[in-house]
């Protein structure tokens, strides 16, 4: 493995003052993901896969390393030879920041179809064998116990391992990440872990085997989709500075659920039957729920409504939306005949979402 109110009124709007430099940045990402793919077709191919078999993949290493870092020198990669004949797997990754996920899904996005030779991801897959190195050591798999903190839609993770004695600074948690995705693969841990500790004092009796994490992370999955098979929605409710607050809520809350909506919009809209506590009473709730839909309908594919807080008289609605279509301008403009009083809207570029992950529990 290499690694490498009553009327319509104008809506007020504040938009990130660096979202020119950010959609800059986009453009020259996505040209270097096209001159990536240009010197894969025409060479990189080739090359690589001749220093795969040969079991030496240095001599492509500082190239490959220069092309991935044009594209975002945070991305990560890895090829994984091919067993039993299959392709070998060439993986760029996100390797834990949710920012960079829509760059290594969108350098994905430019690959040709799979072959023989070759198949392509941007996720690591689970790993065989019994152990990973990291700093120079082995990390066994079967040394590794887990603390397993289940929430709603998350779970809090402490990976306990000896080998995580003497490791400095921040790399007892990294290794502790990259033990994760060997054995539960990247997607999982992406969509289902929340914290990540590192400890390598031996765990109390509440630890179980790291083989058995990703059991627990399929159930986890199973419990939060619909019947359907869609994403579930769950109703939480806390107390704020200003009084009860309900929030309705998609899961996972994760930017690798929809990496290409890079986006955040916040629509802060008042209503004017508010019962006891500031939560929408009976007479404004069906406007609500139209206004929504309406706004769901208006972006169509180009974004999605992630969750809603009602709290003192007003709903805040989260969307994320893809920043290369005009669908914030969109949701602005749809927004603007609600006759309950002016809505506001907050536009901040957010591949990582952030801006809801107060509402991951």
């Amino acid at each position: 493995m290499a690694i490498g109110a009553a009327r319509p009124r104008q809506l007020s709007r504040s938009l990130d003052l660096s979202a020119v430099r950010i959609e800059t940045a986009r453009l020259r990402s996505d040209r270097a993901v096209s001159a990536f793919w240009q010197w894969w077709a025409e060479a990189g191919a080739r090359r690589s896969a001749a220093a795969v078999e040969s079991g030496d993949v240095r001599r492509v290493v500082p190239e490959i390393t220069s092309l991935i870092e044009a594209i975002d020198p945070g991305l990560s990669w890895e090829f994984v030879p091919g067993e039993a004949g299959g392709p070998h797997r060439f993986t760029v990754t996100a390797a834990g920041v949710p920012e960079l996920r829509g760059a290594a899904r969108r350098w994905l996005s430019g690959a040709p179809s799979g072959d023989e030779t070759w198949c392509f991801g941007d996720l690591r897959e689970p790993v065989s064998g019994c152990a990973m190195f990291f700093r120079g050591r082995r990390l066994a798999f079967d040394q590794a116990e887990v603390v397993v903190d289940v929430g709603l839609s998350q779970a809090d993770v402490t990976v306990h391992h000896p080998g995580f004695a003497g490791l400095r600074g921040p790399d007892a948690g990294i290794a502790a990440y990259l033990l994760l995705d060997a054995v539960c693969g990247e997607a999982a841990v992406e969509l289902w872990v929340g914290r990540i500790r590192a400890n390598a004092i031996a765990p109390g009796d509440d630890a179980v085997s790291l083989a058995a994490l990703p059991l627990i992370l399929r159930e986890l999955a199973r419990d939060n989709v619909d019947e359907t098979g869609d994403p579930a929605w769950h109703i939480l409710h806390g107390e704020t500075t200003w009084g009860p607050m309900v929030a309705v809520v998609r899961v996972p809350l994760v930017a690798l659920s929809a990496p290409e909506f890079d986006r955040h919009v916040a629509l802060r809209v008042p209503y004017t039957d508010v019962e006891d506590g500031g939560l929408p009473g009976p007479w404004s709730l069906p406007g609500l729920r139209d206004l929504e839909d309406h706004l769901v309908d208006r972006i169509g594919v180009n974004g999605e409504c992630v969750g809603a807080e009602s709290c003192d008289g007003r709903r805040l609605l989260h969307f994320y939306v893809d920043s290369t279509t005009p669908a914030h301008e969109q949701l602005r403009v749809a927004a603007s005949g609600w006759e309950q009083g002016d809505v506001t809207m907050t536009v901040t570029d957010d591949p990582g979402w952030r801006q809801v992950q107060h509402l991951r529990v």
